[in-house]
């Protein structure tokens, strides 16, 4: 497996955590240079827990980072709308959290982690695995980054 520029991704965690971090910085810098002035790092987690806990998607933010603690509740807010307007009986108990994840912590652009559902859970399974389901999610963080003032 290779990531960003071909380089071959480490088993280490800590090596492909600080890999990751790294590209993210090296394209940050590489296009402040270029003026961009709004750049956000998203990223998107499945996690692993027991068959029975259903997740509903939830958000993470670095301690220090108000930005990134606005554009959390600005995508949660959105899916949370999403779900009201298109599962009306579903409900949506997702949440927003700072969190001292390296990746939070490392990189320079605002972040913000999502945790989209347990991949062990059969219901979690379908908001990735059905293609019209993971395009919709998709949709609507695209809409709540667009939200963002």
């Amino acid at each position: 497996e290779v990531c960003w520029k071909n380089q071959k991704i480490p088993l280490n965690q800590v090596k492909r955590l600080n890999q990751r971090s790294y590209a993210v910085n090296d394209l940050y810098a590489k296009y402040k240079k270029q003026k961009v002035k709004k750049q956000r790092v998203i990223i998107l987690h499945v996690d692993s827990r027991s068959k029975g806990q259903r997740l509903d998607m939830f958000f993470y933010h670095s301690p220090k980072s108000n930005t990134g603690k606005k554009l959390a509740n600005t995508l949660k807010n959105t899916i949370q709308s999403k779900y009201a307007q298109h599962q009306k009986n579903r409900g949506y108990s997702g949440t927003v959290e700072s969190r001292n994840l390296h990746v939070l912590r490392k990189t320079h652009p605002v972040a913000v982690f999502i945790e989209l559902g347990n991949i062990r859970n059969a219901q979690d399974q379908k908001r990735f695995v059905i293609e019209d389901n993971r395009q919709a999610v998709a949709n609507w963080l695209t809409e709540g980054l667009i939200k963002e003032d």
